[in-house]
């Protein structure tokens, strides 16, 4: 193997990633954590720039980039002012016709050491630094495509060797963008929630919920007919969380967290908990909205249904 195919040294490689992940015990910020690990690969690559960005979707189901991180390699007033806005929030890359769009387009490794005359290659704009040599490498996390770590500039051009030899930090990467991916999807929830205990507080303390079935909210009883229904308190919490967002959908992750409040649990638990409570209830209508979560349907929409 000669010099330009040489792997990086896994002890380099492996104290650069712990360093910067050690950071996220205390950082919260993604654009301060991926710049960090970009200054690692452009060092560690010898590569003159480069970025680190996780792929969005349009709403016409178009893929694009939003970078965390993307060296600041400025040409003119203009594009110094874009990076400045930009670094915080992200730059976006959407021309699918150029060397990181193939990555897009292919989930595979992109190499071009004379992007000159690769016909993948878009173009630069005016004033850009040259582009000697390119590699894009796509990372993955849950079977899915996430993001995209492209770099470029290297001396000696790049290889496949070198590519295979940054998966520790492909899968750092992807870990990074998952972790920040759920702590989105827990404030949401934490958020939702509230909203639910703040309508509890306005709710009436009986709820009718129809086929003589009353909820009271104070006290986490269900009756029927002035008769006491035997629930558990799980089973009492999914149907009060459902009775809150009546006929509209609450998603798995907001049920999960009011029944189950600080326990992690697993979808099987509250698909088991849900077949119980319909087992007891079979007068009251919960269906369940796929890729969503559960709705309790009111008996006033049902009978509109039913006359319709």
């Amino acid at each position: 193997m000669n010099q330009s195919e040489q792997q990086i040294p896994e002890k380099l490689l492996l104290n650069a990633i712990t360093t910067v992940l050690s950071q996220y015990i205390t950082e919260t910020d993604p654009y301060i954590l991926f710049n960090g690990l970009l200054d690692v690969l452009l060092e560690i690559t010898e590569s003159e720039y480069g970025f680190i960005g996780e792929i969005f979707y349009t709403d016409e189901n178009k893929p694009y980039i939003k970078s965390y991180a993307t060296t600041n390699i400025a040409w003119s007033e203009k594009t110094r002012r874009l990076y400045e806005e930009t670094k915080k929030k992200g730059m976006i890359f959407s021309k699918i016709d150029s060397l990181y769009g193939s990555v897009i387009k292919t989930g595979q490794l992109v190499i071009s050491n004379n992007p000159n005359t690769d016909s993948r290659r878009f173009g630069l704009p005016e004033g850009h630094p040259p582009l000697n040599a390119f590699m894009g490498i796509p990372f993955y996390g849950g079977g899915k495509l996430l993001g995209i770590v492209g770099v470029a500039n290297r001396k000696n051009g790049y290889h496949k060797a070198l590519a295979e030899s940054l998966q520790p930090f492909l899968m750092s990467c992807g870990n990074l963008i998952q972790a920040y991916q759920n702590n989105i999807k827990h404030k949401q929830v934490e958020t939702e929630l509230n909203r639910y205990k703040e309508r509890l507080l306005v709710l009436d303390k009986n709820t009718l919920l129809g086929s003589n079935y009353e909820f009271n909210h104070s006290l986490l009883t269900l009756t029927k007919n002035g008769q006491t229904v035997l629930l558990t308190k799980k089973e009492l919490k999914l149907l009060e969380i459902l009775m809150i967002n009546c006929d509209h959908p609450t998603q798995y992750l907001t049920i999960e967290k009011h029944v189950w409040e600080n326990v992690i649990v697993g979808e099987s638990s509250l698909r088991s908990l849900l077949r119980r409570l319909r087992n007891k209830l079979p007068d009251l209508t919960i269906k369940t909205i796929t890729g969503i979560g559960y709705m309790l349907v009111s008996p006033d929409v049902l009978s509109q249904k039913n006359h319709k």
